[in-house]
C-alpha cells in the first residue's frame, strides 16, 4: 500500500497525518463519508492527478464537484481555517481560492523553513516542511488571526502576513523568496 504524507500545521501544533490511499481510488463521493477536513483535503490533493475532479478550499469548507456532477463539502473545523502557500522565487499565479485541483506553485517538494507569529510576536509555528506536489505548503491556522510568516529556501528568505479571517484568501501565491 502507498502511504501519503501530509502536513497539518494547527495554531501551536505540528503534526503529521499519515493517511493511506491506495494510488488507483478513483474520486469517488463515497469515499469522503466520515472523514476529517485535513483526510478531505488530502484527498483532494491525491486526486488532483486523476483529472475530472474539480476541488477547492474556501475558509469553510473543502469542495468537491465529481465528474458525474455531484458536489460534496467538508466543514472545516470552527477553530481552524487552511491557508495554502506556495512560495516562488520566478513563477507564480494570482490566486484567492486555492483549487487543489488546478493551482500549481514553482518549488515543488522542496524543504521550507517555516515561522509563523501572531500580530504580538508569539511563536506559533516553527518547523521545516516540505512543499506537495502542487509546490504549496498547507498551514492549519486559528481562525480569527492575523499572523507573520517567514518562509526560507534554496538560500532565500521571504516575509509576508496571514489573515484567516472569514473572508480571508485560502490560496497565497504572492510570497516571493529573494
Amino acid at each position: 500500500m502507498h502511504k501519503t504524507l501530509s502536513v497539518i500545521l494547527t495554531g501551536t501544533l505540528l503534526s503529521t497525518l499519515a493517511f493511506a490511499q491506495p494510488p488507483s481510488l478513483s474520486p469517488n463521493p463515497a469515499l469522503l463519508g466520515g472523514v476529517s477536513p485535513q483526510q478531505a483535503l488530502k484527498l483532494a490533493n491525491t486526486w488532483r492527478a486523476q483529472g475530472g475532479l474539480q476541488s477547492y478550499v474556501t475558509p469553510e469548507a473543502v469542495h468537491f464537484t465529481f465528474p458525474d456532477g455531484q458536489k460534496r463539502a467538508i466543514a472545516l473545523p470552527k477553530g481552524q481555517m487552511v491557508v495554502a502557500i506556495a512560495p516562488y522565487i520566478t513563477k507564480t499565479h494570482p490566486c484567492k481560492t486555492h483549487f487543489t485541483s488546478g493551482c500549481q506553485g514553482e518549488l515543488v517538494n522542496t524543504p521550507v523553513k517555516v515561522h509563523v507569529t501572531t500580530r504580538t510576536g508569539k511563536t506559533v509555528l516553527q518547523k521545516t516542511v516540505r512543499t506537495l506536489d502542487n509546490g504549496f505548503l498547507e498551514l492549519w491556522l486559528d481562525r480569527g488571526q492575523q499572523y507573520k510568516v517567514t518562509l526560507t529556501a534554496q538560500g532565500k528568505t521571504t516575509r509576508g502576513t496571514l489573515a484567516t479571517l472569514p473572508s480571508s484568501d485560502t490560496c497565497v501565491t504572492t510570497l516571493q523568496l529573494r
